[in-house]
């Protein structure tokens, strides 16, 4: 049983197949859609048509999958560190009926919900953008407003920020409102002030430190979003507090959850404290014997990478096997606002105990985070237009046993230097950068679930189409090899 048809719960079930699992498995879905991609979502302009839904390959019926849509999970009995008693999964369907199935194992894959505070009503005038549904609505309601009219974005995280990047293109007079002291207070303040920049150039008015206490929506006159000093009316609200994970059904289950984020908690190889019972993507938060610290979900890369541990563990758990995988990967994520690419990798518990260094010039620039002392490591970095050194950096991490590379604090604020070359000790291959096992990235990550593969169009030069690619991150791969063309050559002009 995979409770949640995301990103993560579609992969296990591909990742269960392609291990040769070939029981059955049944898919629970709170969606009418099969899995589909995200982060488009936010991403995409807005006012008009909302782009087909990007389902990253996985064809459910091909894999032999039940899946069951518009059903979520409600409870989960039976899970005990004895693994002795029989698990089972309560439903509810579309119709409100409540079920109950019985698993020899359960994936926990629910993702993660929006966050709305208690009070506050959703509506036509007042949303938030977590599904595509979400999506759909959001976009009809920005394609309703006259030019110029006044949206405001509560929240200055990454949803908000994307948001605010797509309402501006599309001419509305956008306010952003953030209770924190910076944008994205998440990450160090030299990050907040930069994208501050980008949006006041955007035409788009910066509230911090304001955190709205209250919000009240009419159908005539619009909105009035409250704080402790001040009233704010807007035509449109999009609620961008962030997400949590989706785990309220889990109450009672026995099973150990975060006491920050409620996600559930597991081991390296994503097991809870039932071995039957595992957990993946948003909804859980792992242990990484890398940085001997609990690492949250919540991003892509993980989402996309985590199931080949995940199926695996599952399949040691039915045959009585201790589950021996591990999924210890470099945090990394990576976002497109206001005409940029931002891409992070590594791990900064605290940015007060590091010390941040700066490569590049005002248009295109890489942050970094050292640790303190001698032998200096790079914890952290944040790259903007600069891909090669997300790359670099990325792989230099993923080497290194503790995620922190000793680095040249000389050589890294010298942009003309190519930043492999800053890190003493050699870079681990694309494999070992995305946390996979090198075996599985060409059938996996090229030949079926790697997505956005875009069919260019020809080159004069050549007289015919050119290599197929995928475009992830920044770096360009070839979807599938065609006579004529040398992929091994672009792919190491790529790395």
């Amino acid at each position: 049983m995979v409770a949640g048809a995301g990103l993560a719960g579609g992969r296990t079930c591909a990742e269960l197949r392609a291990q040769g699992y070939d029981g059955d498995i049944v898919l629970l879905g709170a969606e009418a859609l099969p899995p589909y991609d995200r982060p488009p979502l936010s991403k995409q302009p807005v006012g008009g048509q909302i782009a087909e839904p990007d389902h990253l390959g996985l064809d459910l019926a091909d894999l032999g999958v039940d899946f069951r849509p518009l059903t979520r999970a409600t409870s989960l009995e039976g899970a005990t560190v004895a693994a002795d008693q029989q698990l089972a999964v309560g439903t509810c369907g579309e119709d409100g009926r409540a079920g109950r199935l019985d698993a020899s194992a359960v994936v926990i894959a629910t993702g993660a919900v929006a966050i709305v505070p208690p009070g506050w009503q959703l509506g036509p005038r007042v949303q938030v953008l977590r599904s595509r549904d979400d999506a759909v609505r959001w976009s009809t309601a920005v394609g309703g407003l006259a030019p110029g009219a006044d949206v405001l974005v509560l929240g200055g995280s990454w949803i908000g920020l994307e948001a605010a990047s797509s309402l501006g293109s599309a001419g509305m007079a956008v306010s952003m409102m953030e209770q924190g002291a910076w944008l994205l207070p998440g990450l160090p303040p030299e990050v907040g002030r930069q994208v501050r920049e980008w949006d006041e150039a955007a035409g788009v008015q910066v509230l911090l430190g304001a955190p709205a206490t209250g919000v009240l929506a009419d159908a005539d006159t619009g909105v009035m979003v409250t704080t402790a000093t001040r009233e704010l009316r807007a035509e449109l609200v999009l609620v961008a507090l962030g997400a949590a994970p989706d785990t309220g059904w889990l109450l009672t289950s026995g099973l150990r959850r975060s006491p920050r984020s409620g996600a559930v908690r597991t081991d390296a190889s994503l097991r809870t404290a039932d071995p039957r019972v595992v957990a993946v993507g948003d909804a859980a938060e792992r242990w990484s014997p890398r940085y001997a610290a609990w690492l949250p979900g919540g991003h892509w890369q993980d989402a996309f990478d985590a199931p080949v541990v995940a199926a695996a563990s599952v399949i040691a758990g039915l045959a009585g096997r201790r589950a021996t995988g591990a999924y210890d990967a470099v945090p990394y994520f990576w976002s497109e606002m206001f005409g940029h690419m931002l891409q992070w990798t590594g791990w900064l518990p605290d940015y007060r105990q590091s010390t941040m260094l700066r490569r590049g010039v005002a248009a295109d620039w890489t942050f970094g985070w050292l640790t303190p002392g001698p032998g200096a490591g790079l914890a952290a970095l944040l790259a903007c237009d600069r891909p090669r050194d997300a790359v670099a950096a990325r792989r230099a991490q993923a080497a290194d046993p503790g995620g922190v590379p000793p680095v040249s604090a000389e050589l890294f604020v010298d942009p003309g230097v190519p930043l492999k070359q800053v890190f003493a000790a050699p870079a681990a291959g694309p494999a070992a950068a995305q946390g996979c096992p090198a075996s599985r990235v060409p059938a996996t990550a090229l030949a079926r679930l790697l997505h956005r593969a875009r069919e260019l169009p020809p080159d004069p030069r050549v007289g015919q189409p050119p290599v197929p690619v995928v475009v992830r991150h920044g770096v360009v791969l070839p979807a599938f090899e065609r006579p004529g063309h040398d992929v091994g050559r672009l792919m190491e002009q790529q790395q």
